[in-house]
């Protein structure tokens, strides 16, 4: 348990966080899906106008879980190292911004980690944590997101997740997953429980990607955190898509584990800036309620699920 988040410009009280979005991103490079200016965000000035948006609507802290492998070594991305340009945004903006660390997954690793064993990359991940990323000051608050592809986890993709684990233990920061399609989020506890993990201090990604009740609740269940993280969909799909994201909301709330449900956007294209007529960062906090309110949710219970739950997660704290 910690009384204390580690943002990028150094820790704060936990009971400062505020209203939280936990799984965001600020600048990446998604180009090795598809090469496309659509999976590219490196322009500062509209990240800055994006965010304030968040800010005017409440917002107070944002977890940037820009991880390993997303970040372009590409000198035309960003004219500073990523972890100083995340730290000037959040001077810039005044928002508390906490930044991941670790490897997202197999397609975008480096050719090194195919040769550095377990103990190193759980070396590398905690150095992160505790003296700062890529050779900057800036220091990670969390682990991740650490994910792996489809349906199953590669041999590599497993020993960065063992590594991710090993490297929690050591630092105790929360560790945050990426599981898409499938109920993936089940092997990865498998894999952080026998590191010895404590998967109360677990986030898994993307869940609602696999409308299965059944696994949500498992999740829950092992004592990690269910992480709602795109709910912009509720704007932007079909209709029939965004019943079916909201009758997964209420499967779990009315089976009473709203203690363990997160909701954020995962902005990581520029269709979902505001500016290019997405849903930005600042849905959920403005537009999001009157939909829940159709299902029978209360604004206390987003503003659990947006301030207290973060705080939790984050810290351990109950």
């Amino acid at each position: 348990m910690a009384d204390t988040v580690m943002t990028v410009t150094g820790p704060i009280s936990a009971d400062d966080l505020g209203y939280t979005l936990p799984h965001e991103h600020l600048f990446l490079d998604l180009m090795r899906d598809n090469w496309s200016g659509d999976n590219y965000l490196n322009d500062p000035e509209l990240a800055y106008k994006e965010l304030m948006l968040y800010k005017e609507a409440g917002g107070v802290s944002l977890v940037d879980q820009t991880s390993g492998g997303l970040t372009s070594n590409d000198q035309y991305m960003l004219p500073v190292k990523h972890p100083i340009a995340v730290r000037e945004l959040s001077e810039r903006t005044g928002l508390n911004i906490i930044l991941g660390c670790g490897w997202y997954r197999e397609t975008y690793y480096e050719p090194r980690l195919w040769r550095m064993k377990t103990d190193e990359i759980a070396e590398e991940i905690e150095h992160d944590i505790t003296h700062g990323i890529s050779g900057t000051d800036v220091r990670a608050g969390l682990i991740g997101e650490i994910g792996a592809h489809f349906t199953w986890i590669s041999p590599i993709e497993e020993r960065v997740l063992r590594a991710a684990g090993r490297a929690q233990k050591r630092t105790g920061v929360t560790l945050t997953t990426h599981a898409t399609r499938g109920p993936l989020g089940l092997d990865q506890l498998d894999i952080l429980e026998e590191e010895g993990v404590d998967l109360r201090r677990v986030v898994i990604g993307h869940p609602q990607s696999h409308a299965d009740f059944e696994y949500h609740a498992e999740i829950a269940r092992r004592g990690a955190w269910i992480s709602f993280d795109n709910m912009g969909v509720v704007e932007e799909a079909v209709p029939y898509e965004q019943e079916k994201l909201l009758k997964q909301v209420k499967d779990i709330v009315d089976a009473g584990l709203i203690g363990q449900l997160l909701f954020s956007h995962d902005v990581c294209y520029q269709h979902m800036y505001k500016a290019y007529g997405g849903h930005g960062y600042d849905y959920v906090p403005t537009r999001l309620l009157p939909r829940l309110q159709e299902i029978g949710m209360t604004e206390d219970q987003l503003l659990q699920i947006m301030v207290d739950n973060p705080r939790r997660a984050l810290t351990g704290q109950e």
